[in-house]
């Protein structure tokens, strides 16, 4: 038994010599001087808005973390992969920076189904995930230990926003709804059928699409016909286009029509592929940030982003970047020196921030892992954003 204590020992003291901590082979991407980060996000195709801008806000305040002598004396190291928002591809991203890059946390994901296909991976290997962009339901309900997200909302937060709008402010007693049919059209339908009974008002239109639809004419059309008095849709930017669209050659920019924050990523980008201004004399979406009405705040962060990254021009979603980010810094700086995952989790749940960029606060728990229950109402016509008096929470409960 002596003998080995004293190799023990002897091994101890020459990993010291070579520069070698024992904390260094604690955990892995921690060493002394640095903390390895592993981020994903779709860095090419058709969804780049929802990658680009948020990751490269993400890394730059990482950059400012490390020039002000970094998290107890630790900088911050990025690796970043391309996930195309597509599991496939997350997948292979999320087990390279654990299995070869040897990452001490994982910050990424902007859509919710693909990073809902890392979780049997991420719970095997015990390593805390961040999500970037994605708000989608199924990542955070139920809880799992180790996956963090929604900082814009999920869908129940979207819906809930939207009709507490539609009853209190428009005073809407026929509502109609057109959600996509998958996990998140179902999580905001049953947040907007449980409010709506509460309230003692009615649905008398439900219209469910594909996500590939490319004419929507007949759900239109149908809900044209049922005469409603406030149209919520749950769409996403390319179908939710082609509904707006539909909804102004009908003729029906009488009735408001309110669209939850995923389907308008970037509002300009959003009108100029609905293409007429008329279908969006009515025109409300739901939003988390205080970007939106707050011109100097705007300004100064998007100065910011563009001072980092010199010609190109941020989009909507760059301020998404903005409140994973802080809470990650903030979780690391709370546990000190001795990091571990475990630690990593625990002080997470324990992140309760206000920030500047948002209506509300950034709040984990427990059991708790969506971080964003507060929305504002924005009134768009095309050209110009007002924000709408009131915060709308939703309770936490709806939805379910």
């Amino acid at each position: 038994m002596y003998f080995f204590y004293r190799i023990g020992h002897w091994f101890v003291a020459i990993l010291a010599m070579v520069g070698i901590s024992t904390s260094a082979m604690a955990e892995p991407g921690v060493t002394d001087t640095e903390i390895v980060i592993g981020m994903f996000a779709p860095l090419s195709g058709p969804l780049v808005s929802y990658g680009i801008d948020p990751a490269g806000l993400a890394q730059l305040l990482y950059e400012q973390v490390n020039q002000k002598g970094g998290i107890h004396g630790r900088k911050i190291r990025v690796v970043m992969e391309d996930d195309k928002c597509q599991a496939t591809p997350l997948v292979a991203a999320v087990k390279k920076l654990v299995t070869v890059d040897n990452v001490f946390i994982l910050h990424g994901g902007s859509c919710t189904a693909p990073v809902t296909a890392s979780q049997e991976f991420i719970t095997r290997e015990k390593v805390p995930l961040v999500m970037l962009v994605a708000a989608g339901d199924a990542g955070v309900f139920p809880p799992i230990r180790y996956m963090f997200g929604s900082f814009q909302g999920t869908q129940r937060v979207f819906a809930a926003a939207l009709t507490e709008f539609a009853i209190k402010e428009l005073k809407s007693k026929r509502l109609a709804v057109i959600v996509h049919d998958d996990e998140y059209g179902n999580a905001s339908l049953a947040t907007i059928k449980a409010l709506v009974a509460r309230a003692g008002i009615e649905i008398v239109a439900v219209e469910r699409i594909p996500l590939n639809i490319t004419d929507a004419t007949a759900p239109m059309l149908n809900i044209r016909a049922a005469k409603p008095d406030a149209i919520l849709s749950g769409a996403y930017p390319a179908p939710a286009a082609l509904v707006t669209q539909k909804y102004g050659e009908y003729g029906m920019s009488a009735t408001p029509m309110l669209l939850m924050e995923q389907g308008i990523p970037t509002a300009s980008v959003f009108a100029k592929n609905v293409g007429d201004d008329s279908a969006l004399r009515n025109f409300y979406h739901s939003w988390p940030y205080n970007d939106v009405g707050d011109d100097a705040l705007r300004l100064k962060w998007n100065n910011m982003y563009k001072a980092r990254y010199p010609g190109r021009e941020p989009g909507g979603f760059m301020i998404v970047g903005v409140p994973s980010t802080v809470a990650i810094i903030a979780a690391l700086e709370k546990i000190g020196r001795n990091l571990t995952r475990e630690k990593f989790v625990e002080a997470l749940e324990t992140v309760d921030i206000k920030h500047e960029v948002m209506v509300g606060q950034i709040k984990f728990g427990p059991g708790r892992r969506d971080a964003v229950r507060d929305n504002v109402v924005i009134k768009f016509d095309g050209k110009t954003q007002k924000v709408m008096p009131g915060i709308y929470t939703w309770n936490g409960k709806d939805g379910n």
